[in-house]
């Protein structure tokens, strides 16, 4: 993994015609055996990503564990590291299509790795044994390579995976997958404390939580307008509904590579017909949020005009 992201870097440099060469102070290539000095992973780490960026932090602690392995606890580490080692493989698809495009998507490719074992009780004390093992220095080292980062950093999956696994349920789909993934952010708040109250020995399976692109109870922008103007006091168009999405960023810009990404509250991608689709929540913030000309004007970013008496 540490190659593949060496060589995805250089393929992005290679792409935008940016150098990528250890230089000495006199203002030319440092050489090894004849050939200018390449920029490993960590000086690639440093250029592309701020300090303290998630998946910065991610690949700084696996650059690190390379280095520190050591094979009498190869078990033990991993164990002890297999979250790290999914976020480095999770972060690395989602760069390589964000920079490269979906066509190179290693989903194809790749499958889930589950550690078998933690299915059953006996399986997840013959884990939690194994890391036990773990030397003394290496754990010293995780510790103290987290002290002092960020709370949120490193409850963030990107630096380290820790999956809950939920036996699917209801009906099947010729279409269904046996393992899925979901987006900690598109869950909701109750569904995100379901999960932490789970702790950390829960057995799980992820299941998928589908992005809905059906237009069952959804609503064009126009059937959108029309629905608030009839309950508020001024004209409402679609301009206005426009504007609102574009304010609260509730979709992505229109020929967006990933156009089901919405706040899907309020709005969703209907992919059958390549358009979006509005929500009932929708249409009662609009109204909740336009009863008078100053927030009418806060809300859409229009003047408010009255509509003509009939």
């Amino acid at each position: 993994m540490h190659l593949a992201w060496l060589y995805l870097f250089m393929a992005q440099y290679q792409r935008e015609k940016k150098k990528y060469y250890y230089m000495l102070k006199n203002g030319r290539f440092d050489k090894v055996d004849g050939e200018p000095k390449t920029w490993d992973l960590a000086k690639f780490v440093k250029e592309e990503l701020t300090a303290n960026e998630t998946v910065r932090k991610n690949l700084e602690l696996t650059i690190a564990l390379r280095n520190k392995i050591e094979h009498r606890y190869e078990e033990a580490i991993t164990v002890a590291t297999a979250g790290y080692s999914q976020s480095l493989l999770l972060n690395y698809e989602e760069r390589l299509t964000t920079v490269f495009g979906n066509d190179e998507s290693l989903g194809s490719e790749l499958r889930f790795p589950i550690f078998v074992g933690t299915l059953t009780k006996e399986g997840a004390r013959g884990l939690a044994a194994m890391k036990s093992q773990l030397s003394k220095k290496m754990r010293d080292f995780l510790i103290n390579f987290e002290t002092g980062i960020n709370a949120s950093v490193i409850q963030d999956y990107r630096y380290e995976f820790r999956v809950h696994l939920v036996p699917k349920i209801g009906s099947k789909s010729e279409a269904d997958l046996a393992v899925t993934f979901v987006r900690q952010e598109d869950l909701s708040p109750a569904q995100r404390d379901t999960l932490s109250n789970l702790g950390n020995d829960a057995t799980v399976i992820i299941r998928e939580q589908v992005r809905n692109i059906v237009s069952e109870n959804l609503l064009k922008p126009t059937a959108v307008a029309q629905a608030v103007e009839v309950r508020i006091s001024y004209k409402f168009q679609v301009k206005h509904v426009t504007r609102i999405w574009q304010t609260m960023k509730l979709r992505p810009p229109g020929n967006d590579e990933y156009p089901e990404r919405t706040i899907q509250d309020y709005c969703i991608y209907d992919r059958p017909h390549r358009d979006y689709l509005y929500t009932e929540a929708f249409v009662e913030f609009a109204v909740t949020h336009a009863q008078n000309a100053d927030d009418f004007r806060k809300l859409t970013g229009f003047e408010a005009e009255l509509k003509v008496a009939e």
